[in-house]
Protein backbone atom coordinates (compact mmCIF):
# COMPACT_ATOMS: atom_id res chain seq x y z
CA UNK A 1 0.00 0.00 0.00
CA UNK A 2 1.41 3.40 -1.02
CA UNK A 3 0.40 6.10 1.43
CA UNK A 4 0.70 9.85 1.35
CA UNK A 5 2.17 10.82 4.71
CA UNK A 6 2.56 14.13 6.50
CA UNK A 7 5.80 13.82 8.46
CA UNK A 8 7.21 16.20 11.06
CA UNK A 9 10.46 15.40 12.83
CA UNK A 10 12.83 17.27 15.12
CA UNK A 11 15.72 16.38 17.40
CA UNK A 12 17.57 18.71 19.73
CA UNK A 13 20.36 18.62 22.27
CA UNK A 14 21.98 21.26 24.43
CA UNK A 15 25.17 19.16 24.41
CA UNK A 16 27.80 18.99 21.66
CA UNK A 17 26.79 15.37 20.93
CA UNK A 18 23.12 14.44 20.66
CA UNK A 19 22.59 11.03 22.25
CA UNK A 20 19.15 10.77 20.62
CA UNK A 21 18.80 9.84 16.98
CA UNK A 22 15.98 9.10 14.53
CA UNK A 23 15.57 7.31 11.22
CA UNK A 24 13.01 7.57 8.45
CA UNK A 25 12.56 5.40 5.37
CA UNK A 26 9.64 5.06 2.98
CA UNK A 27 7.93 2.53 5.25
CA UNK A 28 9.62 2.81 8.67
CA UNK A 29 10.29 5.27 11.47
CA UNK A 30 12.38 4.89 14.60
CA UNK A 31 13.90 6.79 17.50
CA UNK A 32 16.75 5.82 19.81
CA UNK A 33 17.72 7.38 23.13
CA UNK A 34 21.23 6.51 24.25
CA UNK A 35 22.33 6.10 27.87
CA UNK A 36 25.95 6.71 28.80
CA UNK A 37 28.14 4.52 30.99
CA UNK A 38 28.25 5.28 34.71
CA UNK A 39 31.99 4.77 34.97
CA UNK A 40 34.54 7.27 33.73
CA UNK A 41 35.48 5.15 30.76
CA UNK A 42 35.89 5.85 27.05
CA UNK A 43 35.97 2.82 24.78
CA UNK A 44 35.24 3.78 21.18
CA UNK A 45 37.35 5.88 18.84
CA UNK A 46 34.73 8.62 19.03
CA UNK A 47 34.68 11.32 21.68
CA UNK A 48 31.35 10.03 22.94
CA UNK A 49 30.55 6.29 23.16
CA UNK A 50 26.78 6.83 23.20
CA UNK A 51 26.93 8.96 20.06
CA UNK A 52 28.94 6.18 18.40
CA UNK A 53 26.47 3.43 19.29
CA UNK A 54 23.24 5.25 18.37
CA UNK A 55 24.76 6.22 15.03
CA UNK A 56 25.83 2.61 14.49
CA UNK A 57 22.27 1.43 15.06
CA UNK A 58 20.85 4.13 12.83
CA UNK A 59 23.10 3.11 9.97
CA UNK A 60 22.34 -0.59 10.46
CA UNK A 61 18.57 -0.07 10.55
CA UNK A 62 18.51 1.97 7.37
CA UNK A 63 19.52 -1.16 5.47
CA UNK A 64 18.16 -3.96 7.67
CA UNK A 65 14.64 -2.56 8.11
CA UNK A 66 13.92 -3.46 4.46
CA UNK A 67 13.99 -7.19 5.25
CA UNK A 68 10.21 -7.44 5.25
CA UNK A 69 10.29 -11.22 5.64
CA UNK A 70 12.01 -10.86 9.01
CA UNK A 71 10.43 -9.64 12.23
CA UNK A 72 11.61 -6.45 13.89
CA UNK A 73 12.85 -8.54 16.80
CA UNK A 74 14.93 -10.76 14.52
CA UNK A 75 16.43 -7.73 12.79
CA UNK A 76 17.47 -6.35 16.18
CA UNK A 77 18.91 -9.67 17.34
CA UNK A 78 21.00 -9.89 14.18
CA UNK A 79 22.04 -6.30 14.76
CA UNK A 80 23.33 -7.07 18.24
CA UNK A 81 25.40 -9.96 16.86
CA UNK A 82 26.91 -7.65 14.24
CA UNK A 83 27.43 -4.84 16.75
CA UNK A 84 29.25 -7.12 19.16
CA UNK A 85 31.51 -8.33 16.41
CA UNK A 86 32.45 -4.79 15.42
CA UNK A 87 32.76 -3.64 19.03
CA UNK A 88 35.55 -6.14 19.73
CA UNK A 89 38.00 -3.70 18.17
CA UNK A 90 37.37 -1.46 21.18
CA UNK A 91 36.93 -3.91 24.05
CA UNK A 92 36.16 -7.48 25.00
CA UNK A 93 32.48 -7.27 25.86
CA UNK A 94 32.55 -10.02 28.50
CA UNK A 95 35.05 -7.95 30.50
CA UNK A 96 32.75 -4.93 30.70
CA UNK A 97 30.59 -4.43 33.76
CA UNK A 98 27.10 -3.01 33.33
CA UNK A 99 28.46 0.32 34.58
CA UNK A 100 30.93 0.34 31.65
CA UNK A 101 28.31 -0.37 28.99
CA UNK A 102 26.34 2.16 27.03
CA UNK A 103 22.82 1.26 25.95
CA UNK A 104 19.83 2.68 24.11
CA UNK A 105 16.05 2.65 24.28
CA UNK A 106 14.47 2.06 20.87
CA UNK A 107 11.05 2.43 19.26
CA UNK A 108 10.40 1.24 15.69
CA UNK A 109 7.32 1.32 13.50
CA UNK A 110 7.24 -0.34 10.07
CA UNK A 111 4.54 -0.56 7.43
CA UNK A 112 4.62 -4.12 6.15
CA UNK A 113 1.89 -4.72 3.60
CA UNK A 114 -1.46 -3.99 5.25
CA UNK A 115 -0.02 -4.05 8.77
CA UNK A 116 1.73 -1.55 10.99
CA UNK A 117 4.39 -3.28 13.09
CA UNK A 118 5.51 -1.65 16.34
CA UNK A 119 8.39 -2.56 18.66
CA UNK A 120 9.52 -0.77 21.83
CA UNK A 121 12.37 -1.58 24.19
CA UNK A 122 13.04 0.87 27.00
CA UNK A 123 11.54 4.22 27.96
CA UNK A 124 10.86 5.61 24.49
CA UNK A 125 7.34 5.63 23.08
CA UNK A 126 5.14 4.81 20.12
CA UNK A 127 1.77 6.53 20.37
CA UNK A 128 -1.01 5.65 17.96
CA UNK A 129 -4.15 7.59 17.13
CA UNK A 130 -6.75 5.39 15.46
CA UNK A 131 -9.38 6.42 12.91
CA UNK A 132 -11.90 6.34 15.77
CA UNK A 133 -9.61 8.68 17.80
CA UNK A 134 -8.62 6.01 20.28
CA UNK A 135 -5.14 6.64 21.70
CA UNK A 136 -2.73 3.76 22.29
CA UNK A 137 0.58 4.27 24.13
CA UNK A 138 3.39 1.71 23.85
CA UNK A 139 6.32 2.10 26.24
CA UNK A 140 8.20 0.18 28.92
CA UNK A 141 7.62 1.60 32.41
CA UNK A 142 10.42 -0.05 34.39
CA UNK A 143 13.10 2.60 33.78
CA UNK A 144 10.69 5.39 34.66
CA UNK A 145 10.00 3.77 38.04
CA UNK A 146 13.72 3.49 38.79
CA UNK A 147 14.39 7.06 37.67
CA UNK A 148 11.69 8.32 40.03
CA UNK A 149 13.64 6.82 42.93
CA UNK A 150 16.57 9.04 42.00
CA UNK A 151 14.35 12.07 41.45
CA UNK A 152 12.95 11.63 44.95
CA UNK A 153 16.49 11.83 46.35
CA UNK A 154 17.18 14.94 44.29
CA UNK A 155 14.00 16.66 45.48
CA UNK A 156 14.72 15.87 49.12
CA UNK A 157 18.16 17.52 49.20
CA UNK A 158 17.93 21.32 49.22
CA UNK A 159 21.73 21.68 49.08
CA UNK A 160 22.44 19.04 46.43
CA UNK A 161 24.05 21.54 44.02
CA UNK A 162 26.93 21.88 46.49
CA UNK A 163 27.56 18.11 46.42
CA UNK A 164 27.77 17.31 42.69
CA UNK A 165 30.48 14.72 41.94
CA UNK A 166 29.77 13.23 38.47
CA UNK A 167 27.55 14.10 35.52
CA UNK A 168 25.37 16.44 37.57
CA UNK A 169 24.67 13.97 40.38
CA UNK A 170 25.63 13.79 44.05
CA UNK A 171 27.41 10.71 45.37
CA UNK A 172 24.20 9.44 46.97
CA UNK A 173 22.25 9.85 43.73
CA UNK A 174 25.07 8.28 41.73
CA UNK A 175 25.16 5.27 44.04
CA UNK A 176 21.44 4.69 43.42
CA UNK A 177 21.85 5.20 39.67
CA UNK A 178 24.63 2.61 39.66
CA UNK A 179 22.57 0.18 41.71
CA UNK A 180 19.73 0.54 39.21
CA UNK A 181 22.14 0.16 36.27
CA UNK A 182 23.41 -3.10 37.77
CA UNK A 183 19.87 -4.43 37.18
CA UNK A 184 20.07 -3.76 33.44
CA UNK A 185 18.56 -6.60 31.40
CA UNK A 186 17.31 -8.50 34.41
CA UNK A 187 13.81 -9.28 35.65
CA UNK A 188 14.52 -7.27 38.81
CA UNK A 189 15.34 -4.18 36.80
CA UNK A 190 14.67 -3.28 33.19
CA UNK A 191 15.40 -4.37 29.63
CA UNK A 192 17.23 -2.22 27.10
CA UNK A 193 19.14 -2.43 23.82
CA UNK A 194 22.83 -3.17 24.45
CA UNK A 195 25.11 -6.18 23.97
CA UNK A 196 22.70 -8.85 25.28
CA UNK A 197 20.53 -10.46 22.58
CA UNK A 198 18.14 -11.97 25.13
CA UNK A 199 16.82 -8.48 26.00
CA UNK A 200 14.95 -8.36 22.68
CA UNK A 201 12.44 -10.98 23.77
CA UNK A 202 11.32 -8.60 26.53
CA UNK A 203 10.40 -5.76 24.17
CA UNK A 204 6.80 -4.77 23.43
CA UNK A 205 5.54 -5.88 20.02
CA UNK A 206 2.15 -4.97 18.60
CA UNK A 207 0.58 -5.06 15.14
CA UNK A 208 -2.27 -2.91 13.86
CA UNK A 209 -4.32 -2.94 10.69
CA UNK A 210 -2.88 -0.06 8.69
CA UNK A 211 -6.31 1.12 7.62
CA UNK A 212 -7.21 1.70 11.29
CA UNK A 213 -4.28 4.03 12.01
CA UNK A 214 -4.76 7.79 11.67
CA UNK A 215 -1.44 9.09 13.05
CA UNK A 216 1.72 8.16 14.93
CA UNK A 217 3.88 9.96 17.46
CA UNK A 218 7.24 8.45 18.33
CA UNK A 219 9.23 10.17 21.08
CA UNK A 220 12.14 9.90 23.47
CA UNK A 221 11.65 10.60 27.16
CA UNK A 222 12.84 14.17 26.72
CA UNK A 223 9.69 14.93 24.72
CA UNK A 224 7.62 12.87 27.16
CA UNK A 225 8.31 15.53 29.80
CA UNK A 226 5.25 17.19 28.29
CA UNK A 227 3.14 14.70 30.27
CA UNK A 228 3.91 16.71 33.40
CA UNK A 229 1.64 19.40 31.93
CA UNK A 230 -0.53 17.71 29.26
CA UNK A 231 -2.25 14.40 28.71
CA UNK A 232 -1.54 12.32 25.60
CA UNK A 233 -4.46 13.76 23.63
CA UNK A 234 -3.17 17.28 24.24
CA UNK A 235 0.39 16.27 23.29
CA UNK A 236 -0.96 14.95 19.97
CA UNK A 237 -2.89 18.19 19.42
CA UNK A 238 0.04 20.49 20.25
CA UNK A 239 2.41 18.44 18.12
CA UNK A 240 0.15 18.49 15.07
CA UNK A 241 -0.96 22.13 15.41
CA UNK A 242 2.28 23.83 16.47
CA UNK A 243 4.89 21.45 15.06
CA UNK A 244 7.53 19.60 17.04
CA UNK A 245 10.22 22.28 16.82
CA UNK A 246 7.94 24.92 18.33
CA UNK A 247 6.83 22.57 21.10
CA UNK A 248 10.48 21.79 21.92
CA UNK A 249 11.38 25.48 21.90
CA UNK A 250 8.71 26.16 24.51
CA UNK A 251 9.83 23.11 26.49
CA UNK A 252 13.40 24.45 26.60
CA UNK A 253 12.18 27.79 27.93
CA UNK A 254 10.26 26.00 30.67
CA UNK A 255 13.32 23.90 31.55
CA UNK A 256 15.52 26.99 31.81
CA UNK A 257 13.02 28.73 34.07
CA UNK A 258 12.99 25.60 36.25
CA UNK A 259 16.74 24.91 36.22
CA UNK A 260 16.57 23.62 39.81
CA UNK A 261 14.15 20.92 38.62
CA UNK A 262 11.59 21.77 41.31
CA UNK A 263 8.43 22.46 39.32
CA UNK A 264 9.02 19.60 36.87
CA UNK A 265 10.93 16.63 38.27
CA UNK A 266 13.56 15.18 35.94
CA UNK A 267 17.10 13.81 36.09
CA UNK A 268 18.64 16.44 33.81
CA UNK A 269 17.92 20.12 33.36
CA UNK A 270 17.95 19.67 29.57
CA UNK A 271 17.54 16.12 28.27
CA UNK A 272 17.95 15.34 24.58
CA UNK A 273 14.58 15.54 22.81
CA UNK A 274 13.42 13.73 19.68
CA UNK A 275 9.98 13.18 18.17
CA UNK A 276 8.47 12.01 14.88
CA UNK A 277 4.88 12.81 13.98
CA UNK A 278 3.31 10.91 11.07
CA UNK A 279 -0.21 11.55 9.79
CA UNK A 280 -1.33 8.77 7.45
Amino acid sequence: MVLEKKIDVFTHSIKDYNEDIYGITEDAFWVLDGASALNKSQLTDHENDVYWIVNWWNSYLHSAIKRYDQSLAEILRQGITKLNCEFTRFAKIHTLSKLDRVSAAIAITRINGERLECFVLGDVEINIQTRTNKLIRLTCEEICALDHQVMALMAADEKREEKIVFKGFTQKELDLLRLNRSKMNTAEGYYILEHDETAIEHGLYEEFALEDVKSLLLMTDGYAQLYQTYDLAEVFRLTQEQGIEQVVSELRIRETQDSAKKAFQRLKTHDDVTAISVIL
